[in-house]
């Protein structure tokens, strides 16, 4: 499969008279996107709003973040299985609205959203704080239920980021990326690379703790093996609600930094050999039944190793050290990601569970950390969700509107898949 991803470089957002790209600029015929949103009979009202780097803005509490991306040629669509009916992506092009995000926030649904600082000290925690992004604040009609609740929110998000993303459909891009993997044995003529997979854990655990491929519930799925192309395309859509500063958003999934630094690396010091996504279950037999599959998986593909990166934190740890375990037991080396709840002074038990075979791991940050971040001059949702959300309490708002909250409450701020810069320093 070949995928070329152009990228349309947007420096900047305004409103206008239709939804177009002009020099640079994305402009944004406001009623127009609101009108889609409210197609959603579930939705009783949405707004639109946006937010730059630098502004003082506090977004709260956000759900979701998506890219905007269309297919521009070839097989298939963005976001298949949910707002396309296509059945298949990763090949063909697709048109990247570059430095552009939408938010969804509004009227909260689980304890488990989180926030985005556009400028202060809270920017430097999280990478959409240096985005372009257009914040969707949609509020629900009275009496909806959170499952419906999420679900009519998730499927704004989508529709907005393929509604954007159209206008650049016909734009000639800047930079044109090319991913291919041509088969299975990789790109080393000489066999001599090491064949690496990726093991992508992502929640199927309900409570609204979910993901969807090819807008398939994960909770009905077996680990499967993918194309990383696919993931690149939309084939992995967020809709859960686990802690903020450690979910991995619908952004994240289609900017992997996994994935892309693996195939930075094909052929070169490795060979890629694909994606193993496996749905994490609250249930201790499904967990067992899954890492034993993953692990068959991999022998299949014939990997020396796998790299493989938690979604949430607690029971998931179970998963990634009985995949550790399993996989370096059957000869696979492996490489984990994941974050640490360490308490506040970093002294306590970071995790929940190890295995003696976990030998190579990558902590990407204590999630447990408080700071403050100072009041921002306008705030695009609730500011008073802060004390609901997880990790945070009661107290966390001050009367000047400043916040002392966790790494938690941060979206993304101690990311799995590796996109920021956070870790743990052993003194």
């Amino acid at each position: 499969m070949r995928l070329e991803v152009g990228k349309i470089s947007i420096r900047n957002v305004l409103f206008g008279e239709k939804t177009v790209i002009q020099d640079g600029t994305l402009l944004i015929l406001k009623d127009e996107l609101v009108s889609l949103i409210l197609e959603d009979e579930r939705i009783a009202s949405a707004e639109v709003e946006i937010a730059r780097p630098g502004e003082n803005v506090r977004i709260i509490p956000v759900k979701d973040v998506i890219e905007p991306r269309v297919k521009a040629a070839g097989p298939g669509a963005v976001f298949p299985g949910t707002i396309n009916r296509e059945s298949t992506c990763g090949e063909g092009r697709t048109h990247v609205l570059d430095g552009v995000c939408v938010v969804t926030t509004g009227m909260i649904i689980g304890f488990q959203e989180g926030l985005i600082d556009m400028a202060g000290p809270g920017a430097k925690y999280s990478a959409f704080s240096q985005k372009l992004n257009v914040v969707l604040v949609c509020n629900p009609v009275e009496g909806l239920d959170k499952l419906e609740h999420e679900r009519s929110i998730r499927m704004a998000g989508l529709k907005a980021a393929d509604y954007l993303a159209r206008a650049g459909k016909e734009v000639e891009p800047e930079e044109v990326a090319v991913y291919e993997m041509t088969q299975l044995s990789g790109s080393d003529p000489s066999g001599k690379l090491p064949r690496i997979a990726y093991v992508n854990l992502i929640l199927a655990q309900g409570l609204l703790h979910d993901n969807y491929v090819y807008g398939l519930d994960a909770k009905r799925m077996f680990p499967t093996l993918i194309n990383p192309n696919e993931l690149l395309d939309g084939a992995v859509v967020s809709g859960n609600c686990v802690t903020a500063c450690d979910k991995n958003t619908t952004y994240d999934q289609m900017n992997n930094a996994i994935v892309e630094e693996l195939y930075r690396r094909n052929g070169r010091d490795l060979q890629f050999a694909g994606v193993i996504i496996s749905p994490v279950s609250p249930v201790l037999e499904t967990k067992e039944r899954n890492s034993s599959y993953v692990v068959n998986l991999a022998r299949l593909l014939g990997v020396d190793g796998l790299v493989v990166a938690e979604e949430g934190g607690g029971n998931p740890e179970t998963d990634l050290m009985s995949i550790c375990q399993k996989a370096e037991q059957a000869g696979i080396k492996t490489v984990l990601f994941l974050h640490e709840n360490a308490g506040e002074d970093g002294i306590a038990e970071g995790i929940t569970t190890t295995a003696p075979e976990a030998d190579a791991v990558v902590t990407v940050g204590n999630t447990n950390e408080i700071v403050v971040l100072p009041p921002q001059d306008r705030v695009i949702g609730n500011i008073e969700a802060v004390e609901v959300l997880s990790g945070s309490g009661r107290g966390a708002l001050k009367s000047d509107g400043s916040v002392a909250v966790p790494f938690a409450v941060i979206i993304d701020s101690v990311s799995n898949l590796g996109s920021t810069k956070m870790t743990v320093v052993d003194y």
